[in-house]
């Protein structure tokens, strides 16, 4: 689709040339060019579906509401990285949006964890875009001033570390489902053991609990960043 959209530009572009835009079909041709390169720019939203059926109806409501509300920020992130002119923080955001879509499609395919997930939606990514569009904001001022130049590097210091907040929060969600699967691990193994087999399973060893040092630092500044401005 998107390939045929920059072929009917190109087509129409090449035909506005020829008719030239000081005619009617010319300046109707260039038009429908500029429509078929805004489509193809634009590319394909993410809509992963999900369904959650855990037996508790007010429960599955507030965790679909949840998954549709993080799917939409993911969209609204992705918008604003692609109107970025800071290659550098555009490539950050493009970092943060890597692993924010694989959370997602995790979160498709485990719907029973994605109640696990609502710091991670109602914090974080919520925060990632209002700091986006604050640098935004700023950066459409074009003033050069000493506090607007602060503010965009206080902004960018704040983003560059957001992808590891990001895998924070992913991690916590995963490691449940590795516990569990240990659990199930261990009762194959005795199970077996019981049968007369011996499984070699190598032990599993204690994940060493993450400092989390860095990620309330982040809280901590972004809330003070934000509320600064807000004032």
């Amino acid at each position: 689709m998107r390939v045929l959209m920059f072929f009917i530009a190109l087509l129409c572009f090449v035909t506005a040339g020829i008719l030239e835009i000081t005619n009617i079909p010319g300046i109707l041709a260039l038009i429908v060019g500029l429509v078929a390169l805004r489509f193809a720019f634009r590319g394909k939203k993410f809509k992963p579906k999900v369904v959650v059926s855990s037996g508790n109806e007010e429960l599955d409501k507030l965790n679909t509401e949840l998954f549709k509300r993080a799917v939409e920020d993911f969209n609204t992130l992705e918008r604003e990285m692609k109107t970025l002119n800071d290659k550098e923080l555009r490539k950050q955001v493009g970092k943060m949006q890597g692993i924010a879509k694989n959370f997602l499609t995790y979160l498709q395919s485990h719907p029973e964890r994605i109640s696990l997930a609502r710091r991670f939606v109602d914090y974080y990514q919520d925060r990632a875009i209002l700091l986006v569009q604050k640098y935004k904001e700023l950066e459409q001022t074009g003033l050069d001033a000493a506090e607007v130049q602060q503010s965009k590097v206080q902004i960018k210091g704040l983003l560059n570390n957001f992808d590891e907040a990001y895998a924070d929060q992913f991690s916590k969600v995963l490691n449940a489902q590795l516990m569990d699967l240990d659990a199930e691990m261990k009762v194959m193994k005795d199970n077996m053991a019981a049968d007369g087999l011996k499984p070699e399973i190598p032990e599993s060893r204690k994940i060493p609990e993450r400092n989390n040092d860095l990620v309330n630092s982040i809280i901590d500044l972004t809330d003070k960043f934000l509320n600064t401005k807000r004032k």
